[in-house]
């Protein structure tokens, strides 16, 4: 998963796995997972988990507990200092009869990064300097899911202070920004590539994967000569899976299986492209690796090799986000896209609304978006820890910290919902396809091998399939072909 660019990464040894070896793509198959449960779920199209299991407790529904009482503690005018805020929440706290006592901390430390957010909108720095001071004395990186979040995002407004205040800083303030200055994103991923990988044979991550997949396979299904284009292949595991679906297609036998992968750095591509051509000898599939070494605003239909005969698909996980801060090129990537004229594109996307120009309004729905990933990560990567570890601290870190401290061209993290999407693509003629009952039930059978199984949630949103945990939506896959294609 490339989330982009972005700052503020742990040093590397507090998270580094002990685990050793090459990449090798998966060979696991959903085919198992088919024959054992596919009878059991045949025409179910969406599951939503129990609606009762999740606890009320959750990460999400405390800082919502902690956003309330300080609505409340500003409507009755107890004062804005720190001592103040800790005092009317404690008064309020005591009517608060639902709120067990061992949650009662995360809500006031919830609170406290909320006020301290609410003071940096308004610029009143030593005002927020000390009440993230006080979030110091709970949060953590090794705690539980609150104190994680809280963390970080209290990370992210000490560097907006910095950036935005252009005065002195307290000492404790610059101590904790030189412990935690960044490191090199490409050496902290090839570093972390095991635990990565581990990460990505999870059920909750093949689960919304796999249906991207099926998509692809469904609409090459009768296609000779097939012609993948990855916007951004990562480690390239996902297409192990594809590979061994053709490798068992005897009806209509593969002629060539063409993979071009799109990427700034020609020696991880390589790297990658090397691991799956060993994997499709080892499948006698045949195979052609190729590259475009570009940036996605720069491409071209001219950059790939495309013949009339090839099946095209396009694949992009979690790529066209990443030019949203440039709107323009944003636009010429559609083109191009729309030049290729794929016979699908398939686009995941973090489902969250994150792009507004308004401070406050972003950081609120951001903290509930990762409120919402931190207690998924927790449940589904519980026996993992190394792979939450590496989730956490190095993809999401960076993500919070950018969209927490910065701001215009140096905000690179934005992401939108799927109804932004729908729009957009449809200016450029393309229309949303169905998913199979087949891939919504690979979807649906992979959510429910996940650990806490009943906290995950799969809907749709027009023929878009919308991953969830709990009650907040956090991932999109959809499908979409040329109206004149």
């Amino acid at each position: 998963m490339d989330l982009g660019s972005g700052s503020m990464i742990t040093d590397l040894s507090q998270i580094s796995s002990h685990n050793e070896g090459p990449y090798l793509p998966s060979t696991s198959s959903l085919d198992d997972l088919m024959k054992q449960q596919v009878n059991t779920t045949k025409g179910k199209r969406l599951w939503d988990g129990n609606a009762n299991a999740t606890s009320p407790f959750s990460t999400v529904s405390l800082m919502k507990l902690a956003k309330d009482r300080l609505l409340r503690i500003k409507s009755r005018n107890f004062g804005s200092g720190a001592v103040s805020l800790l005092l009317a929440s404690e008064l309020e706290a005591q009517s608060e009869s639902e709120v067990p006592v061992e949650a009662a901390e995360d809500v006031e430390l919830a609170l406290l990064l909320q006020a301290a957010a609410e003071k940096v909108a308004n610029q009143q720095w030593v005002q927020a300097q000390k009440l993230l001071t006080l979030c110091d004395l709970s949060a953590s990186i090794n705690g539980n899911p609150v104190q994680r979040v809280v963390y970080y995002f209290s990370e992210g407004l000490r560097e907006r202070i910095v950036r935005e205040s252009g005065i002195f800083v307290a000492e404790e303030f610059g101590e904790k920004l030189k412990m935690n200055k960044p490191v090199d994103v490409q050496q902290a991923e090839n570093r972390l590539q095991p635990d990565w990988m581990e990460c990505q044979q999870e059920f909750a991550y093949l689960a919304w994967q796999s249906a991207g997949i099926q998509a692809i396979l469904d609409a090459v299904e009768c296609s000779k000569r097939i012609h993948l284009i990855d916007f951004g292949i990562g480690n390239g595991s996902h297409w192990s899976l594809i590979m061994q679906s053709f490798a068992n297609r005897h009806d209509c036998p593969l002629e060539i299986l063409k993979i071009t992968a799109v990427g700034s750095s020609k020696e991880m591509l390589e790297g990658v492209g090397n691991q799956l051509s060993s994997f499709a000898k080892s499948l006698q599939l045949p195979f052609e690796f190729l590259m475009v070494i570009s940036e996605l605003k720069d491409l071209k239909q001219d950059h790939f090799d495309l013949q009339c005969d090839e099946a095209v698909a396009i694949y992009s996980e979690f790529r066209l986000s990443t030019q949203l801060v440039w709107p323009n090129h944003l636009e010429a990537l559609l083109q191009t896209v729309r030049n290729i004229n794929p016979g699908i594109m398939v686009i995941m996307e973090f489902e969250a609304t994150v792009n507004t120009r308004e401070f406050l309004e972003r950081f609120h729905e951001l903290l509930i978006f990762c409120s919402a990933v931190f207690d998924s990560l927790k449940h589904t990567l519980e026996h993992r820890p190394m792979c939450r570890k590496w989730m956490e601290q190095v993809l999401f870190r960076r993500m919070i910290g950018n969209m927490v401290a910065t701001e215009g061209s140096q905000r690179l993290f934005r992401y939108e919902r799927i109804g932004f999407w729908r729009e957009l693509l449809a200016k450029y003629g393309m229309m949303e396809t169905e998913f199979s009952s087949l891939a919504v039930t690979q979807a649906d059978i992979l959510l429910k091998r996940c650990n806490n199984s009943s906290s995950c949630r799969l809907n749709l949103d027009g023929k878009s399939l919308i991953f969830g945990w709990g009650e907040t939506s956090t991932k999109s896959v959809s499908a979409w072909k040329f109206k004149d294609h």
